[in-house]
């Protein structure tokens, strides 16, 4: 399944890798494609091993606001 989110508070490149990467250690998470440029993280993942509240409470960890 995939899921964009839209996130505020990126700002350069190593926000998004940031995210990105915090992100692929999820259990679950097949694929992760953030840009800073548009506000918006997409990620691939198996609603079976991880829900969406996880992967938005991962983002929110690292400091960034997940926009409803």
């Amino acid at each position: 399944m995939k899921n964009e989110f839209k996130v505020s508070g990126m700002s350069c490149g190593g926000c998004q890798l940031l995210v990105k990467e915090a992100l692929e250690e999820l259990k679950g998470v097949t694929e992760v494609e953030a840009s800073f440029l548009d506000g918006v993280v997409t990620v691939d993942y198996d609603p079976e091993e991880v829900s969406v509240g996880a992967i938005k409470a991962v983002i929110e960890e690292q400091g960034f606001k997940v926009q409803e």
